[in-house]
């Protein structure tokens, strides 16, 4: 949707490079549902349509399996997609359910991903959350973190080909391969409120970095509330604990996995469950407040 394409554009995640002693390409294309762009060496530019066609094929094989999936439960994916849906026990369990991969039973009920927009009745969520409860009727959705699996399987390409510094950014969802010899990979993280500021500015090597928000996707409702795209799978609504949360860690899926698990739990569950995982997590609370937990100021530009 054009609002989506433009806050991507703008984007909570915006990529800073600086210095000019070495040169380096990116080329950005649409998939997964947002830009993405890839940054490798120019005398490495070529490896970039090996890892285009890698991202769009992995993109295929989640859609493919998901939507057959979605038509007959019975349907079995293939391995690589299997174990992705395996991981998502994880999260579920970080949350105590409150993550689901499942959570599309509710989120279409609102029209989501592509409308028509909606907010439905109480026992339409109820019957989707005793579907979501009992693994029936359900309707699968890899959406919160299979973007930062395609990433990861993205930078493998890279590195197999022996390109050492690379990075790798769909919309948010981003993996900083090495250390550039004459500059740092910085990464700012927008303020979710103003589009022309930043809550922060980190530097990565070899680390990802994910942000969910309430402000990607999302409808006025009649009544005026805002509904957007995460839902707790044990209630049927919004959670209302933040307007964005950023997490940093070694693989973009786990970056990207968090980061919604996290958005579902408030401050102090997020404070203990990344003290525990050892995920630097930027949490930017629905009162304004900015918190920064378990090291994430280690990586903040000096």
């Amino acid at each position: 949707m054009p609002k989506l394409f433009a806050r991507i554009l703008c984007c909570f995640l915006i990529v800073t490079l600086y210095g000019c002693k070495e040169s380096y390409k990116t080329e950005q294309f649409y998939a997964m549902g947002t830009f993405v762009s890839v940054t490798v060496p120019e005398k490495n530019s070529d490896i970039i349509v090996n890892t285009r066609s890698r991202i769009t094929s992995l993109e295929a094989a989640v859609k493919e399996d998901t939507e057959k999936f979605n038509k007959n439960p019975r349907y079995k994916p293939r391995l690589a997609i299997s174990e992705l849906i395996s991981r998502g026990k994880a999260y579920e369990l970080i949350t105590d359910g409150r993550f689901s991969i499942y959570s599309a039973t509710v989120s279409k009920l609102y029209g989501f991903p592509e409308g028509a927009y909606r907010v439905p009745d109480q026992s339409e969520i109820d019957t989707a959350l005793d579907n979501i409860s009992r693994g029936t009727n359900v309707s699968l959705d890899l959406g919160a973190y299979a973007k930062g699996w395609i990433v990861d399987e993205a930078i493998a390409e890279i590195k197999a080909s022996g390109v050492k510094t690379a990075m790798v950014n769909a919309g948010g969802d981003l993996y900083a391969l090495g250390k550039r010899p004459d500059r740092d990979w910085r990464i700012a993280i927008q303020d979710p409120k103003n589009n022309r500021d930043y809550i922060s500015i980190v530097n990565l090597e070899n680390m990802a970095v994910a942000t969910s928000g309430d402000y990607e996707r999302f409808f006025k409702a009649q009544d005026g509330r805002t509904i957007f795209h995460i839902f707790d799978a044990t209630t049927g609504q919004n959670p209302e604990y933040y307007h964005s949360v950023s997490v940093i860690a070694s693989t973009a899926e786990e970056a990207d996995g968090l980061s919604t698990a996290f958005f579902l739990i408030n401050p102090a569950e997020v404070r203990a469950k990344c003290k525990k995982l050892k995920t630097p997590v930027l949490l930017y609370t629905v009162n304004g407040s900015i918190m920064k937990l378990c090291g994430w100021e280690k990586f903040e530009k000096k």
